[in-house]
């Protein structure tokens, strides 16, 4: 939007779209959270982790703990993005990668602090559930306000369902993980690795299909053929910078664990980490570039579609890419 005009680079007086767009999100962040409540308590019930007595949490603690983070994450986006917009930096490469680390700070502080809530009970459970009442009604009154505006239900209709869909993937994710955790456990220090693995990859993915989205805004690629040529000198400079970063996070790694977790070993962290990314990155890559592409063509807003759809899904191929890495440096001898 800042490239198209459609909204300014400041935080006052903007256009009536920047108003909408957040008025929108904010919405959509409720129905994703109640619809990511039910999905997990089902999931939950189903794998005997749960009760019918509980469900009342799962549907109350998602919504508050995430329209909290929001309530902080999208001053600090505006922030950012209009920062580097105005220093003549490319907001499509730069904005997402930083907010994916502080709203993982954010989300988590906000998601703590509701399970003190819950675990404190008394009065701190009525608080939990006034914030939830606030934010119903918050959210009624901006759907009431909205009732006329097309962008508005545009952006819920495309974001809900992508989101949705995406934090649909992240609970899949989850189990993928838990899963897993008995045979990443014989490998002390991988645990800590996966967060940063998870969140480059999300980086790769989210840089190509942003950058993309404002192509195909701006029109200056029209099949996907071209986007693939287009962007192919752009996918190696992302990797070239990518692949040493992924080393360096298994020395950070190593460093962290090395003094508290008998039996972390340097060539399993770093070549674990750089296996894992040479195995994913092309395949996020490539379909960052595909689904900006379908969803394009199909007259959504791409927008609203790449970057839920790309994050989630690199969250699942980092997690499935561990243990094959793993096996992989145990195939040439480092295990």
């Amino acid at each position: 939007m800042l490239h198209l005009g459609l909204i300014r680079p400041r935080i006052r007086d903007n256009t009536p779209v920047y108003t909408q767009l957040i008025s929108s999100i904010f919405v959509i962040t409720l129905l994703d959270t109640l619809a990511m409540g039910v999905f997990s308590f089902a999931l939950n019930l189903a794998f005997g982790q749960a009760s019918i007595g509980e469900a009342f949490f799962f549907i109350v603690i998602p919504p508050v703990a995430c329209v909290t983070a929001m309530a902080l994450s999208i001053p600090l986006t505006s922030i950012i993005a209009i920062a580097t917009f105005r220093k003549g930096l490319d907001p499509d490469i730069l904005v997402y990668p930083i907010l994916a680390s502080i709203n993982d700070i954010v989300v988590t502080a906000t998601f703590v602090a509701t399970i003190f809530m819950v675990l404190s009970g008394g009065a701190y459970v009525y608080l939990l559930i006034g914030v939830f009442l606030l934010i119903l009604g918050l959210t009624a009154l901006l759907i009431w306000r909205n009732r006329r505006v097309k962008f508005f239900y545009q952006t819920i209709r495309e974001g809900t369902t992508v989101v949705i869909m995406s934090s649909l993937f992240g609970s899949l994710n989850g189990y993928f993980l838990s899963t897993m955790s008995s045979n990443l456990l014989r490998y002390p220090g991988v645990v800590v690795l996966y967060p940063a693995l998870t969140n480059a990859l999300g980086n790769i993915g989210s840089i190509i299909g942003s950058t993309k989205t404002t192509s195909l805004a701006l029109g200056d690629v029209r099949n996907l053929k071209e986007e693939v040529r287009s962007a192919l000198g752009q996918i190696l400079q992302v990797e070239s910078v990518a692949l040493p970063m992924h080393a360096v996070f298994g020395l950070i790694t190593y460093g962290i664990v090395a003094a508290s977790i008998p039996g972390a070993r340097l060539p399993i962290l770093v070549g674990g980490a750089l296996i894992s990314n040479l195995m994913t990155f092309g395949f996020i890559a490539l379909f960052a570039l595909w689904i900006a592409h379908i969803a394009f063509n199909r007259g959504l807003n791409p927008d609203n579609v790449v970057i839920p759809v790309i994050t989630s899904l690199s969250d699942s191929v980092a997690t499935l890419s561990l243990l094959p890495s793993i096996a992989i440096l145990g195939l040439i001898g480092v295990i």
